[in-house]
């Protein structure tokens, strides 16, 4: 699958399951000191599609929570590597995390 390229809500982005408990705390507070709620000149995130159109984060979870956190309602662009062999709709999102 070549990737695709999209723009769309952090706060809707799966985590995998090696990160149920959300961004490291001391790398989220570092790039919020550094970067704040800017996402000028950060990468794509790269994510994977499930089998129901869902998207898990494998590289960003940290700038996602970031964007999600300072920017609520502004887009990220991420970048779509492959698909997944299952769906991943109730796995937590990273707006849930938020809370």
């Amino acid at each position: 699958m070549p990737s695709q390229f999209r723009d769309v809500d952090p706060r809707e982005l799966r985590v995998p399951f090696s990160r149920r408990s959300g961004a490291d705390p001391v790398k989220l507070q570092r790039q919020i000191a550094r970067f704040g709620a800017s996402s000028a000149g950060m990468p794509p995130l790269v994510v994977y599609e499930g089998t129901d159109g869902v998207l898990v984060v494998y590289n960003g979870v940290t700038r996602a929570t970031r964007i999600a956190k300072l920017a609520p309602g502004d887009l990220v662009r991420v970048e779509v590597i492959g698909r997944l062999r299952r769906a991943y709709g109730p796995d937590p999102k990273i707006g849930d995390l938020l809370l």
